[in-house]
């Protein structure tokens, strides 16, 4: 017998990769494909053609990660684009720094797109504006977490506008609670750039030096090393596992940042782990 499972769907779009970048945006869009978010569509000329008549009509949301120009900086193109057809959506932001914005949520506020359930998960470091969207199929329990410059595949954004201790509130308290545990293997993380590569370099380079010694990270590695095209592959379980900005009581991440003896403060070893991926 054949049974019919629903499914969210997400379509990454590459944005300034022909020119050395490697941001995404993603539509967003329920089983039927009648309703949909776009997040973060920084580049109006390499979004829209992306996106056929019926995807551009669905568009009821504009979702912004944070207000920087390579995520939000398209907010006003697109608006402009879709309003010759007739298409009016919303805008999503963690503040009005970002260009067009209607809507700013407060931290775990929740919305309906179509059968999915969207959940803000406010995340100030990186910006004092960043949200992470968690999105949940509560039927089928397919999930998804739309991390902007917070969380990359093996890493973390830089702190811009917050601290140390901010990334680990961000990281390691907010989303983990706001996803909760049961659920971390089922929701793939979809960041705002591919940085994998680098960030696999950095943590084979500083953290995890010999092989075998995690090896849910040698399998990361490897991966990135023959895919250029990482997001949505990994889940925030998989996070928890190899990303050493998640793992700041791993005694192998201590000793490798100098704290051998294991007394260092958790926001002294987020402090030093982003000072050393900095430099490198």
């Amino acid at each position: 017998m054949l049974r019919q499972v629903r499914n969210m769907h997400v379509k990454a779009i590459k944005m300034r990769w022909l020119t050395g970048g490697d941001n995404y945006s993603y539509l967003l869009s329920t089983q039927d494909k009648t309703k949909s978010w776009l997040i973060d569509p920084a580049e109006v000329l390499e979004v829209l053609p992306n996106l056929d008549s019926s995807e551009r009509k669905s568009i009821q949301f504009i979702a912004n990660t944070h207000h920087h120009y390579d995520h939000a900086g398209g907010n006003t193109g697109i608006l402009a684009a879709l309003g010759k057809e007739n298409i009016k959506p919303r805008v999503l932001a963690g503040s009005h720094v970002s260009p067009a914005t209607t809507d700013v949520p407060e931290h775990q506020q929740q919305f309906t797109l179509g059968n999915l359930l969207v959940s803000c998960i406010r995340t100030p470091c990186h910006t004092q504006d960043s949200v992470c969207y968690h999105v949940k199929d509560p039927e089928t329990s397919e999930q998804a977490l739309f991390s902007g410059d917070t969380l990359f595949t093996a890493g973390c954004g830089r702190f811009f506008e917050g601290n140390a201790q901010e990334m680990d509130v961000a990281l390691n308290q907010r989303i983990l609670q706001e996803v909760g545990e049961p659920n971390w293997s089922l929701t793939r993380v979809y960041p705002g750039h591919e940085y994998t590569k680098g960030n696999a370099k950095f943590v084979r380079k500083a953290i995890y030096v010999n092989p075998n010694e995690n090896k849910h990270f040698d399998n990361l590695e490897k991966f990135s090393l023959e895919n250029d095209v990482t997001t949505g592959r990994f889940t925030l379980a998989d996070e928890t596992q190899f990303n050493p900005f998640m793992r700041l009581d791993d005694p192998i991440v201590r000793k490798a940042i100098g704290d051998a003896n294991g007394s260092w403060t958790r926001v002294q070893v987020m402090d030093k782990l982003r000072k050393l991926k900095n430099i490198m």
